[in-house]
């Protein structure tokens, strides 16, 4: 593990002003690009290590690595001990988990660089297309209203961000399976404002 560890600090060390450049000219593709070359070290280390790179957008130009456990206590105790071999190099920080957000996902996608500065999200609905019978997780449906278009693809980024961070990491990964942008919020679909997700999971955990 000692060595998948270096390993995966070296290739950060070696890629980490390209991803902060391709983010500031919004050169998505390339992002992802590296984000996949980093995320393929840490998958090294544990076949279940996931990573998140998260960009403030709140006038604080610190960018955080994240370290998600998935209330693993032994993902967590690994995630600590890549973290105790973290390189100290601005504007970097790095985390284990991510907590649910108190407030609403409007709030947090206005404090946050979900997808791009310009980019005004004034609600985002959801739907519950299907709950699977032998995970019990959820397959749901986002409409997302924003004051610009975006690519499915840049929606879905966006989307698996929000989520984690609205919902906390150990929620997402235990209650949500998938989801699908959609374009129209469609009349016959029931959709609702996302921030009710969070008691239709903890009413779908209790019955």
């Amino acid at each position: 593990m000692k060595t998948h560890i270096i390993k995966f600090w070296n290739c950060f060390l070696s890629i980490q002003m390209d991803i902060i450049n391709a983010n500031s000219v919004r050169n998505l593709e390339l992002r992802e690009n590296l984000f996949h070359r980093l995320f393929s070290k840490a998958v090294k280390i544990h076949p279940e290590m996931s990573i998140i790179i998260h960009f403030l957008n709140n006038g604080d130009e610190a960018i955080k690595l994240i370290f998600l456990p998935r209330a693993n206590y032994k993902l967590k105790a690994i995630a600590a001990r890549v973290i105790a071999a973290a390189p100290n190099i601005e504007p970097w920080q790095y985390e284990i988990g991510i907590k649910p957000y108190n407030h609403s996902v409007i709030s947090l996608c206005a404090e946050n660089n979900f997808i791009d500065s310009n980019t005004i999200v004034y609600q985002i609905y959801f739907a519950v297309k299907k709950i699977y019978i032998t995970s019990n997780k959820l397959h749901l449906l986002i409409y997302l209203e924003m004051n610009k278009q975006h690519s499915k693809a840049e929606l879905h980024q966006a989307m698996d961000s929000i989520l984690i961070w609205f919902l906390g990491d150990a929620f997402y990964y235990r209650h949500i399976s998938r989801f699908k942008i959609i374009r129209r919020k469609y009349s016959k679909i029931n959709f609702i404002p996302l921030d009710e997700l969070k008691n239709i999971i903890q009413y779908k955990a209790l019955n």
